[in-house]
Order: C-alpha cells, then sequence, then structure tokens
C-alpha cells in the first residue's frame, strides 16, 4: 500500500497535479488529538514541494501526508508563507487525528526536474484532546563537491529543531486549531538512525 501512494504521489508531481496537501485525513470525534509540525526550507531551495508522509502503526488504516509546497515566484515577500525570516521560508502543518501510535515513515520532494524520496521511521503518539508538537523539520540540500547538478541521497537531509513557540502560535490562529495541552516530541535522532536525519554533530560535514 505505501509503495502505491508514493508512486502515486510521484505521478502527481511530474504531472504538475500535486495540490497544497495531499491525503488531508482528518478525525473529529470526541476524542481527538492534534498533531503539529512545520516544515521549511531556505528561500532558494530547489525542492519543491515537500512532503513527508505518516500512518498509524497498529494497522496503516489511518495514513496521510504534511506538505510544504514554496510560495509562487511572483511572491517577492514570501507572504503567503506561514513564517520566513534571514534565509528560511516554511509552514506549519496542524492535523486532527485518532488517538493513538503513529510514524512518520517516508518523504518525497522534486528537484531539477526529478523525484526523491526515502524511508524512515519516526513515531509519536496523538493523546484525545491534546497536542502532540513534533518539531521544525528544516530541508537542506547540499551539492557534493565536484557533483555540482548531480543530487544523491546523501545531499540532501532535515534538520529537526524545537520551534514550538512560534510555531504552536501560528497554528493557534489557523482555521482549524490543535486544542489542549501541548507535548513537544521531538524525535530521537540516534534511534531514528537515518542519513535523512544526521545527529547534529555530523551535519557540518554534510554541506
Amino acid at each position: 500500500m505505501r509503495a502505491f501512494i508514493v508512486a502515486l504521489i510521484a505521478g502527481l508531481f511530474v504531472s504538475g497535479a500535486a495540490e497544497a496537501q495531499l491525503f488531508t485525513h482528518e478525525y473529529h470525534g470526541h476524542d481527538a488529538g492534534w498533531l503539529v509540525l512545520s516544515i521549511s526550507s531556505s528561500k532558494d531551495a530547489n525542492a519543491d514541494p515537500i512532503t513527508l508522509f505518516y500512518d498509524q502503526t497498529s494497522d496503516g488504516s489511518d495514513h496521510g501526508s504534511l506538505q510544504f509546497s514554496r510560495p509562487d515566484w511572483s511572491d517577492l515577500s514570501f507572504g503567503s508563507a506561514d513564517f520566513h525570516a534571514g534565509d528560511e521560508v516554511g509552514d506549519v502543518v496542524v492535523r486532527s487525528l485518532h488517538p493513538g501510535t503513529y510514524q512518520l515513515d517516508s518523504f518525497l520532494t522534486r528537484m531539477g526536474g526529478k523525484n526523491f524520496g526515502d524511508t524512515f521511521h519516526i513515531p509519536f503518539t496523538i493523546l484525545p484532546g491534546q497536542t502532540t508538537y513534533l518539531g521544525n523539520f528544516r530541508f537542506v540540500s547540499a551539492h557534493e563537491k565536484g557533483f555540482v547538478g548531480y543530487l544523491r541521497a546523501r545531499d540532501f537531509y532535515f534538520v529537526v529543531r524545537n520551534f514550538a513557540r512560534r510555531d504552536i502560535g501560528i497554528a493557534d490562529h489557523k482555521d482549524h486549531p490543535p486544542r489542549g495541552r501541548v507535548s513537544v516530541a521531538l524525535p530521537d535522532l540516534m534511534a531514528v538512525n537515518s542519513p535523512l536525519f544526521p545527529l547534529p554533530d555530523e551535519q557540518a560535514n554534510r554541506h
């Protein structure tokens, strides 16, 4: 099922039919909980859109995507993005979900006319009436020396940071804001053990 979904999204990327958010599963029962995270990149990044996929670990029945699409080229002030500062621009994504254990398990983006993606495992828990904040996922792309214009898996990665005050503040002003107590649950990068999520002391060697 996961392979089918990723293949479908890849097809949409190629065709240009991908919308701002894909598979935006929402649950609005009385025991709903909320997921909040932000996705960002540098203003001149050529990766667009950047999509993270999640599913419920029990049976995969609840699945969806979290996506950041850079503002249109004509939006020189990046005013349509949720935040922009320095060379960074991004959006805060909110999902209302059924309580349970989930995982971020893959991502997909498009750079230089090609699709790039990978799988990983970042678990998180949604509790009734509460909000889980997973952090800011900043996408970083770097060319290897001698390979400018040719991207390989180790040429891009995510930096995960805690911007809960900013991101929750933005989420609170969305049309469907999160509610309840906020739990900050940044991923354990050591446990993730993926080149897509290098440890802080490894990131300097990836530029």
